[in-house]
C-alpha cells in the first residue's frame, strides 16, 4: 500500500510542477503588437504567445450606412483575465476586467 501512495505522490507532484493551466491578471502595455506585462511575475508577453478570443477583439459593423462599433477591442493600459496553457508557452486573453 505503501508503493502506491508514493508512486501517486509522485505524479501529483509532477503534474503540479508541469503548470499546465493557470490563470491571471495583466495589463495591456502595446496593442501591435499585443504585448502584456503579468501582474504575478511581471513577465512580459507578445504575439503569437499571446492570443485573443473573440470577447476582447475589435469588432464592427455597417448598419444603415453607419458604422456601429459592438466591440472597442483592446487598448494599451487596459487590465486583462488571461488563461495559461502548455506550461506557459501559451497566453490566453480571456476578457478585460
Amino acid at each position: 500500500m505503501e508503493l502506491i501512495q508514493t508512486i501517486k505522490t509522485i505524479v501529483i507532484d509532477t503534474v503540479k510542477g508541469m503548470d499546465l493551466l493557470d490563470t491571471g491578471y495583466a495589463t495591456v502595455v502595446a496593442t501591435s503588437p499585443l504585448t502584456m506585462k503579468m501582474q504575478a511575475t511581471q513577465l512580459t508577453v507578445k504575439e503569437p504567445v499571446a492570443v485573443l478570443t473573440d470577447n476582447v477583439r475589435y469588432r464592427a459593423t455597417t448598419i444603415q450606412g453607419e458604422t456601429v462599433v459592438l466591440n472597442p477591442g483592446l487598448k494599451a493600459g487596459d487590465k486583462v483575465l488571461y488563461m495559461k496553457a502548455n506550461s506557459g508557452q501559451n497566453y490566453i486573453v480571456m476578457t478585460k476586467v
